[in-house]
């Protein structure tokens, strides 16, 4: 089975539920040492540090525990002289951090990550990243205008898959500022796995991924000695996305944007739904032990992390445009099947015989769970389906708490979007309907700022993508492997009502002779529409023409 794994969390990069060979002061002076001098590179003792003090970052009312005993132990450090004699960088820092740059984060990303955990903006790695952010941007320590905007764009470093527009002028159109974001690290290279919820998981599956021999996991494109880091798409999963019809797209990929030297992938990034599924099998599976449960949960996760590398590639210049999603699909299934069944045959004992009798039952190794997570994707597709119509269908009715109920027990942006804009709408037409035309015009710009917040987060589909891919999607570098993107049709039917709306509280409003009503909603009504003529996207055949001026 190749060479002897190394456990991801050995002796001197394990968290504060082992001896790291430091105590806490210790490992305190060295956080704020790290912090009164450096200027933000990487820095693996300072990461296992934060990592030791994780219970003590959960978010409170009057702030995390450590920021405050950090500040506690800088004073004290600081009076006594010596090198902490000026601390001034670790205390703008510290402040920074904890009271400026998070809030700033979660209010930045209130759109994308609006369904995320506030213990999450919280976690130990995440926060040693925002700190080495901070530092990188340089004293003066008081210029707050310059120090935060600039940490926040250097956090926000993530995008996965996102196909961007060419246009015939060869203007290559960008992602929108909030669609980037900082997944959140489950484990560093030489720092080890990141204390929470999926702390053993984690470092199970890449125990796993250490005993496959190097030539499956080449034949995969992973390389284990190449992970810098293994990070977590916070986003919700959004069954209804045309990027989830991207082979293993759902299972994870190579961050696309994360390269070294010599071109190849550094980070790799997992979504929360995969983790969540699999730590659901481990609460139910009551007739398997707790040891058999997170084996066989790392089991399927190594296994669909190679699936999902398989696809993205070693870097970008793996697959050309004569490789297509339909010709991988095989040779993946192949890889997938060797994998499992290579992992099946190294076990051994009673844990492996049932899982050899499963086999023979459900034709295929560890295919209880595997069933599992796939039954979890599919019914949670079906919840999104059944639950944004009813959301639409109750928005069109005007019934705003029923809505936002059904929207918010699927947490994909574009579901939550969608519900509130319907919601203007059928608010602006009941208005204009009761002759409440200031409040219908209300009603109005409040469903073009969502309009405008969904778009700029990633909710709603980009306009330049309707005329730069013709109403496709790419999924892959073939020309083939384009499908038809179902967002762009309920974009244009919210336009069509939105438009639609305008002009029917408007001729209200003229008819009761409120002049400066009118006034407004005619130069609303024309920026609105100068916004969305430019995206041309009338030009495209067989989709609904919707015009604005």
């Amino acid at each position: 089975m190749g060479k002897q794994p190394q456990d991801p969390m050995d002796s001197s990069e394990r968290n504060s539920s082992a001896a790291t060979g430091a105590d806490d002061e210790t490992a305190l002076r060295e956080i704020l040492g790290y912090l009164n001098f450096s200027r933000g590179s990487p820095d693996a003792k300072f990461e296992r540090n934060m990592n030791r003090f994780a219970s003590r970052l959960a978010p409170a009312e009057d702030g995390p525990e450590f920021s405050r005993l950090l500040g506690e132990r800088l004073r004290a450090l600081s009076a006594a002289g010596g090198a902490f004699a000026d601390s001034v960088q670790a205390t703008a820092v510290i402040s920074l951090v904890f009271d400026q740059v998070l809030p700033a984060y979660q209010r930045h990303h209130a759109d994308l990550l609006a369904h995320v955990e506030p213990a999450w903006f919280h976690q130990s790695l995440f926060v040693a990243r925002v700190f080495e952010a901070v530092l990188a941007q340089g004293g003066p320590w008081d210029e707050t205008s310059r120090i935060v905007p600039g940490a926040l764009g250097q956090l926000n470093d993530y995008l996965g898959h996102r196909p961007v527009a060419v246009l015939e002028n060869r203007r290559r159109m960008q992602p929108y500022d909030h669609e980037r974001f900082r997944p959140v690290p489950l484990y560093l290279k030489n720092v080890g796995v990141a204390d929470g919820p999926y702390c053993a998981l984690i470092g199970k599956a890449l125990e796993v991924l250490q005993t496959i021999p190097a030539d499956v996991l080449a034949a995969s494109h992973f390389d284990f000695e190449r992970l810098d880091e293994l990070a977590l798409d916070l986003r919700a999963y959004d069954n209804s996305h045309p990027v989830y019809r991207r082979t293993n797209y759902t299972f994870g990929e190579w961050d696309p944007h994360c390269l070294d030297v010599s071109g190849r992938y550094r980070r790799f990034v997992v979504r929360e739904i995969i983790l969540e599924a699999l730590a659901d099998w481990m609460r139910h599976a009551q007739d398997v032990s707790p040891e058999e449960q997170i084996c066989e949960a790392a089991a399927v996760l190594a296994g669909t992390m190679l699936m999902a590398a398989s696809i993205s590639g070693a870097g970008p210049d793996t697959h050309d445009s004569s490789v297509s999603l339909t010709s991988l699909l095989p040779r993946v299934a192949r890889q997938r099947d060797a994998f499992y069944q290579l992992l099946l045959q190294s076990m051994s004992g009673k844990h492996a015989e049932r899982l050899r009798r499963e086999a023979q039952v459900v034709q295929q190794p560890f295919g209880k769970i595997r069933q599992h997570l796939n039954l979890s994707l599919a019914n949670y597709g079906c919840q999104q389906l059944q639950r944004s119509q009813l959301a639409w269908l109750y928005a069109r009715m005007g019934y705003a708490e029923a809505a936002r109920r059904q929207a918010r027990i699927i947490p994909a942006a574009s579901t939550r979007f969608e519900t509130e804009i319907q919601l203007q709408l059928t608010q602006a037409l009941l208005e204009a309907e009761c002759g409440t035309v200031a409040l219908g015009a209300e009603a109005l710009a409040r469903a073009e700022e969502l309009l405008r917040r969904g778009i700029d987060c990633g909710a709603l589909v980009d306009p330049w993508n309707i005329l730069g891919f013709q109403g496709q999607f790419p999924l892959f570098a073939a020309r083939e492997d384009s499908v038809p993107d179902p967002r762009i049709d309920r974009l244009l039917a919210l336009m069509d009502q939105l438009f639609n709306a305008f002009s029917r509280v408007e001729c209200e409003a003229a008819a009761q002779g409120d002049s400066i009503v009118v006034a407004d909603l005619q130069q609303r009504f024309t920026t609105l529409a100068e916004f969305w003529d430019k995206f041309a996207a009338t030009t495209v055949a067989d989709l609904q023409p919707v015009y604005g001026g």
